[in-house]
């Protein structure tokens, strides 16, 4: 690993300068993309990969969604190896870690390992930034020194956003009021609001960096300022809608609403890996008679339409304030209401599937299929206590798993007590859909552990 350890000592330092380029931005990172390296995002993580087909190399840089810190930047990094690299990628070596170290009000913890794969021999490395209640990690793994220059200007360029403990976007939770009644901002809730609310106790909230979101009958209504953003709930894919997403979409559920001047339809993509559907149009706005530029993009996700709206006075404004396409899919954080501990009771479930097909290596030849089915139910009763159960069926072993003991809940966390006192805590929140909610589930210590539950009515 001592040749690796160049570009620890880069890793080690968050930029504090500006820079001409333009950066991107994930979370609470601005950073700028390495050039001509794919890009791919999932939840919680961007990854930036490259490959040399004819040397056999390859690179990849991942960032990770922010977490909360556990107030000790060695244990921040320790438990982030854990989850990314032991977990993910199977890397059992065990870290050499540089000393910690401190830049702009972050503590560092960065460490590295060698370890080997199909391809050969490779490296791994991660840097860890613990500080203002927050944890944020990003990794490099690689087997090929040509790469680093690369990775170190990556990371020369990361640039962190400083945020309040617990509060990297929630500010304040409105609570649904009668119909008669003034809200917090002093304006009086419509009645598509009062209808969204559908028993559950918050309706609208207010965002520390401005924004303002208010749960409507068909999407959640986000404003700043002068910009207004739908969020509309997801619509099944269709064959037919299919043909043409961008056009289908935008002619079924924003085109009514405005009377277009100019239409700018665009299917483009990155590499041709990524593509965009995307519509934008100078238009009046019918319900005002207000001159508008209007830009629409549709997100295919497991056979769902997401739909995000966005209406700003002037195209420029528009460019502003979205000058990425990865900044118009990340409003969909702005999709998140707070629980009460009224809400939660009663039982709330999620289910999944996956399979796996084997092939042998040395002939290529079929050998089998691995198939999983699982339910996971959480039942909350009374405001205290609580029982999980999970029930899976591999090929044909069945297996099930009770807990039961006690939780408490705040409007964006919940922590739970199992019968053997192991402590469990999340950051927990509402997604809006057509109808309803889904609660998230978020652990604070390890993020891949995120449930997504509907309620069982």
């Amino acid at each position: 690993m001592k040749q690796f350890f160049p570009v620890l000592v880069c890793l080690l330092t968050v930029a504090i300068s500006s820079f001409a380029q333009s950066t991107e931005t994930f979370d609470i990172a601005t950073f700028q993309a390495p050039a001509d390296w794919k890009k791919q995002s999932k939840d919680g993580v961007v990854i930036f990969n490259t490959s040399n087909q004819q040397k056999n190399t390859y690179a990849m840089i991942l960032l990770y969604a922010s977490g909360e810190s556990s107030g000790n930047a060695k244990g921040d990094f320790e438990s982030d190896w854990q989850e990314f690299v032991v977990r993910q990628f199977k890397v059992n070596t065990h870290p050499e870690t540089e000393p910690e170290k401190t830049a702009a009000g972050w503590k560092i913890i960065t460490g590295g390992a060698a370890f080997q794969n199909d391809l050969g021999p490779a490296a791994v490395l991660m840097s860890t930034y613990s500080g203002n209640g927050r944890k944020f990690s990003v990794s490099a793994m690689f087997n090929s020194r040509d790469y680093l220059p690369a990775i170190e200007a990556f990371a020369s360029s990361i640039e962190l956003k400083k945020t309040e403990p617990g509060k990297q976007l929630n500010a304040t939770a409105e609570k649904q009021q009668p119909q008669t009644a003034n809200n917090q901002s002093g304006s009086q809730p419509s009645t598509n609001q009062f209808f969204a609310g559908n028993g559950y106790t918050f309706t609208t909230t207010n965002f520390d960096d401005g924004w303002h979101a208010a749960i409507k009958s068909d999407w959640v209504e986000v404003t700043k300022d002068d910009t207004t953003v739908l969020l509309h709930y997801g619509i099944t894919i269709t064959d037919e809608m299919r043909r043409d997403l961008s056009n289908s979409y935008w002619n079924q559920i924003a085109a009514n609403r405005y009377q277009v001047k100019n239409l700018y339809p665009t299917n483009y993509s990155v590499l041709k890996d990524f593509p965009y559907y995307f519509v934008q149009a100078d238009a009046t706005e019918r319900a005002t008679g207000k001159n508008v530029f209007v830009s629409f993009q549709v997100i295919p996700k497991n056979g769902t339409a997401y739909c995000y709206e966005i209406v700003t006075p002037t195209r420029d404004s528009f460019s502003r304030q979205f000058p990425t396409m990865d900044q118009i899919e990340n409003l969909s954080r702005y999709n998140r209401f707070a629980i009460a501990k009224s809400d939660l009771i009663g039982t709330w479930q999620a289910g999944g599937g996956a399979f796996t097909q084997y092939y042998f290596v040395s002939s290529g030849n079929y050998a089998g299929m691995n198939i999983t089915v699982s339910n996971l139910r959480y039942v909350f009763v009374n405001g205290t206590s609580y029982r999980t159960e999970v029930k899976a069926v591999t090929n044909i072993v069945y297996a099930s798993e009770k807990e039961i003991g006690k939780y408490t809940a705040g409007n964006w966390d919940v922590s739970t007590t199992d019968q053997k006192g192991k402590l469990s805590n999340f950051s927990a929140w509402f997604e809006a859909t057509k109808g309803g909610r889904i609660l998230h589930l978020l652990n604070k210590k390890y993020s891949s552990e995120h449930y997504l539950l509907g309620k069982d009515r």
